[in-house]
């Protein structure tokens, strides 16, 4: 888990967070643009889970009441299992969680989310800008084949 506010300009971000089921209770965790690498032994056995960003739902804050009173704000990537969320920041600075939850959003290309009761919402209307081939590229013909008519 990072701070708030430090997790600026890096290609890669790692974590290591609590996992009830793994060997000595966590899991290492690797946050890239390309995905996410979730490692972990289990019984002995060294596993490594590969998940796509695209399988996440986007970046969700969630706010809930600290032991004083005051809100504490997680920030976390949510997936539709919820095995696969990864807690990205846990702070009561409401500044920095803000500015954390924007910087996530972009540099993965996910959307902001809501949590709210358990139910995500969309923070922006419509759809994410995925990284994408270009939309035509199944139209187009082989360089072999272009020659021929």
């Amino acid at each position: 888990m990072v701070e708030a506010g430090n997790a600026r300009k890096v290609q890669e971000n790692v974590f290591i967070q609590p996992d009830w089921r793994a060997d000595g209770g966590a899991r290492r965790i690797r946050v890239t643009r390309d995905g996410v690498l979730i490692a972990r032994r289990l019984s002995g056995v060294a596993m490594k889970i590969r998940v796509p960003l695209d399988a996440y739902q986007g970046v969700a804050l969630d706010v809930l009441p600290a032991e004083d009173g005051s809100p504490l704000y997680l920030l976390s990537l949510a997936h539709r299992d919820s095995d696969f969320d990864i807690l990205l920041c846990k702070t009561q600075d409401g500044g920095a969680v803000a500015a954390d939850w924007k910087y996530w959003a972009s540099w993965l290309g996910l959307p902001r989310l809501s949590a709210e009761e358990g139910v995500l919402r969309p923070l922006e209307a419509g759809a994410p800008v995925a990284r994408r081939r270009d939309a035509n590229v199944s139209q187009r013909r082989p360089r072999f084949l272009a020659r021929r008519k």
